[in-house]
């Protein structure tokens, strides 16, 4: 009995990997077949041709292509690989491959592209994260499909949804612009899960956050000894590969911040903090703002040709306040979500202050509004007496009960 056979009999739950092997050299077949995890089986494919029949057999759940010499062919190959209907992700193996070849894989539908002599252990990582990556997307999926992600069924909202649709169906970057709090990036997560990259990492970063000294060590990574108590590790675009990198407030990024992302996307490959060596990177990137960076390139503190990298496909998150058909449902939704077992239902007279502030801090305001609100609520019952919304008639009714 084969050792992955026991396996699967002694756990009754256990999920077996299938990964195909497509090449000819049995050396490096028998070494991964040995190296990869226990619960991935190595099936072997040597020769390109017949491939949909063999997939139709072995529906393998990852697919590994050595490549030895590095030429249009095998650039070819993958290509045909990529547009077979249902092809698995696949992982691109080779002992010596350019940085310029790297990124074209990437660019043909590679999910990695590992270079150098790479161990068992370290492709069966790859393999790992391709798979089955970690935050399962099922849920997020369930609540997409319910409508939970971007509730509302406003034309502004009904418009929005159909436009992330088509740009999840792309490859390009995109731009989301929209005030605070708009919801911006539970936009990127809709076109990331809709996206064929929906197994893949969503990483969001707030550009604010990282001074330039931080920004290059946690964007590209870095090397033990880069820098005073640095250690080896990835940097979020090796963390996001096969996925999507969502840059929110991107228009707070220093100019050598910008030029150290518009380096990365032009050349498709990163390098970490004391490395020599480049490392190609399969990253989507979807980027954020609540400024207008077209005033910003004219002031020069925003760089044009990052401005056209990353706006090669725009859209704009509809302020609360044009979308105030959707309050009632946005406002039943969030309050079920509060720990508890409480069914809440929301009077006329509390509906009526909340379609009738502006919501400056949109969403997000609402929802800041409703969980102090819950809090003195009775019986699940949300009545207008229970919102407290600066500047309007109730809030000033409750400072003069204070």
């Amino acid at each position: 009995m084969g050792f992955n056979l026991f396996i699967i009999l002694l756990f009754p739950g256990f999920t077996m990997y299938r990964i195909l092997y497509i090449g000819q050299d049995s050396t490096d077949y028998s070494r991964l077949r040995d190296s990869l995890p226990i619960y991935m089986k190595l099936e072997p494919q040597h020769e390109r041709i017949n491939l949909q029949t063999t997939l139709r057999s072995v529906r393998p759940h990852g697919i590994i292509l050595p490549i030895s010499n590095p030429g249009p062919d095998d650039f070819s190959f993958l290509k045909k690989i990529i547009v077979i209907p249902r092809v698995p992700g696949v992982i691109v193996t080779a002992n010596y491959m350019t940085a310029a070849q790297a990124v074209s894989c990437m660019r043909f539908g590679a999910y990695d592209c590992l270079t150098g002599p790479v161990s068992g252990e370290v492709i069966g990582a790859s393999l790992t994260r391709m798979i089955r990556p970690a935050g399962s997307d099922n849920n997020d999926l369930e609540k997409l499909n319910s409508g939970e992600f971007l509730a509302g069924k406003s034309s502004a909202v009904t418009a929005l949804r159909n436009r992330l649709q088509k740009y999840s169906e792309m490859p390009y970057p995109v731009l989301i612009t929209g005030e605070t709090g708009s919801g911006k990036e539970l936009a990127a997560k809709t076109i990331h899960l809709l996206s064929n990259r929906r197994k893949g990492p969503f990483t969001a970063v707030n550009c604010a956050s990282y001074s330039d000294d931080l920004l290059g060590s946690e964007m590209f990574g870095c090397l033990k000894g880069a820098f005073t108590g640095s250690t080896d590790r990835p940097g979020l675009f090796e963390a996001s590969s096969g996925g999507t990198l969502f840059l929110d407030e991107i228009g707070e990024l220093s100019l050598r911040g910008q030029a150290s992302l518009l380096r990365v996307i032009e050349e498709g490959y990163i390098r970490r903090m004391g490395s020599h060596r480049t490392k190609a990177v399969n990253v989507r990137i979807i980027s954020a703002t609540n400024k207008d960076l077209r005033k910003h390139m004219a002031l020069g503190t925003f760089r044009n040709d990052l401005f056209y990298r990353i706006n090669l496909l725009g859209v704009t998150v509809p302020p609360l306040r044009k979308r105030k058909g959707d309050i009632h449902r946005l406002s039943r939704d969030y309050l079920n979500t509060l720990p508890g077992e409480t069914h809440w239902k929301i009077e006329n007279s509390a509906l009526s202050v909340l379609i009738r502030h502006s919501w400056p801090g949109n969403v997000r305001e609402l929802q800041s509004v409703l969980l102090k609100a819950s809090i003195t609520a009775e019986n699940g019952r949300l009545r207008a007496s229970d919102l407290c919304i600066p500047g309007s008639e109730e809030a000033r009714q409750q400072l003069y009960l204070l």
